[in-house]
């Protein structure tokens, strides 16, 4: 039977995760096709026929956009194409890039701060604290861009204040396992939170969350290339510098590194947002290229593991490396469902997520199974405690995936459902997070 309120309803997601259109538009446009469905419907025609025909009258995506941009000059698709004709778009951008300058100075100052106390750059302690210097002028970021409420930035400043008074006030004895786990575990729950800024009030809706995990993708590639210039240009200025007998190792230590970082991070976020909807994401050609190497490297891995009789039972470093590994395959296939526009077919590209996400399941049986052996030899650690968590964890996730492919192959349910799923078990590893930051070291008294 078909269901009205359900076709509009994915037609307007469509729309809105081209992002070619403000909310407002979109809800006019939605308001007009449902003027048409009902004159027609008036006419003698059924639901179905009527969305059909209304659906078609409003055009391509590519056309409504280009239309929209005639009549509406402040439209968000006038606004990041940056027209030098549009003078309110040059003043957002100016403004923002004012901000993405003045916040890369004070995360950079802020991270200067712990040296003037002893706390050496690079120590474990400077480590554990390095999301603070610049997860909440990140978030401080997105609120003002997306016009994120008062309330949600004293919400997220509590947060970030609460964190940073916790983890530092916990003690910490050798050999510092809970702290360690702290250092990394923080900044993974700290960007979980920053994405309560991206999402704002949508927080709790699965659109919003996949959109959050495409940023969170982005970030990663412009981040990595960014950083990658950074360092060519941090060789570069020292060998200059050297050919005429002037070490500039100290200033590149303190400063250039701290603030060139610190900056770094305020670029990533400013421009994943300005080319969102200019051009195709990378997502879906990172996804494609991927996913068939990491499956390929994958299952070599398994091959020579078993050849070569190597186990991860008593090497601790092939076990974390079993972990880093399904890590990086969770990432790329998060991404590739991420990737995906939900009202297309199935293609080629979702058969070789399941085959990933089928091989991944068996390195994570592995892993597991590695785990638990070593918690009965060795007893109970931190480190096997958290590593063992986040393994179950993994299994869950990826099994449930698994499961629901298959029931989306068979024609059981839509894409969207796996979507939803995914984005609901993030949660699940927020308080995961959670507890390795928080609780962990009250268990084990900072051990």
């Amino acid at each position: 039977m078909f269901d009205l309120e359900a076709n509009v309803q994915s037609w307007s997601d469509y729309l809105r995760a081209r992002g070619a259109l403000e909310e407002t538009d979109l809800l006019e446009l939605e308001s007009h096709l449902r003027d048409q469905i009902d004159d027609l419907t008036q006419s003698g025609l059924n639901e179905e026929e009527a969305f059909l025909i209304s659906v078609k009258r409003l055009g391509s995506v590519s056309l409504i956009s280009e239309e929209y941009s005639k009549v509406n000059s402040e439209s968000l698709w006038k606004y990041l194409l940056l027209d030098p004709g549009d003078p309110l778009a040059k003043s957002r951008s100016r403004r923002q890039i004012v901000l993405v300058i003045l916040f890369s100075l004070l995360a950079g100052t802020a991270a200067r701060i712990p040296t003037f106390f002893g706390i050496e750059i690079g120590s474990l302690t400077y480590f554990k604290n390095l999301s603070f210097y610049i997860l909440p002028l990140v978030a401080l970021f997105l609120t003002v861009k997306h016009g994120g409420s008062a309330k949600l930035r004293w919400v997220l400043a509590g947060i970030f204040a609460f964190s940073l008074v916790v983890v530092n006030f916990y003690p910490s004895y050798e050999p510092r396992h809970t702290e360690t786990l702290t250092a990394i575990h923080l900044p993974i729950l700290l960007w979980l939170v920053t994405g309560l800024a991206y999402m704002g009030r949508d927080w709790k809706t699965s659109r919003a969350r996949m959109d959050f995990l495409r940023f969170t993708g982005e970030s990663v590639i412009y981040g990595s290339l960014l950083l990658l210039g950074l360092m060519v240009l941090i060789m570069f200025t020292m060998f200059i510098f050297q050919s005429i007998s002037i070490d500039l190792e100290p200033f590149v230590e303190n400063y250039l590194l701290i603030y060139g970082g610190c900056a770094v991070a305020m670029l990533t976020v400013y421009l994943v947002e300005a080319k969102k909807s200019i051009v195709e994401n990378f997502a879906p050609i990172l996804a494609k290229i991927f996913s068939p190497l990491f499956l390929l490297t994958m299952l070599a891995f398994l091959v020579v593991m078993i050849v070569t009789g190597s186990s991860p039972f008593t090497e601790r470093e092939f076990l974390i490396g079993f972990d880093l590994m399904l890590v990086v395959v969770l990432g790329l296939v998060l991404y590739t469902i991420s990737a995906k526009n939900i009202h297309d077919k199935r293609t080629v590209s979702d058969y070789l997520n399941v085959a990933l996400i089928a091989a991944a399941i068996i390195v994570d049986g592995v892993a597991l199974s590695a785990i638990l052996f070593r918690l009965s030899e060795y007893g109970i650690t931190p480190n096997k405690l958290a590593a063992l968590g986040e393994n179950v964890l993994l299994l869950i996730n990826l099994a449930v995936l698994l499961v629901l492919y298959v029931r989306y192959f068979m024609g059981k349910i839509e894409f969207q459902g796996i979507e939803i799923w995914q984005t609901r078990y993030l949660t699940v590893y927020a308080l995961w997070m959670g507890i390795v930051v928080f609780v962990f070291p009250l268990i084990f008294r900072g051990v």
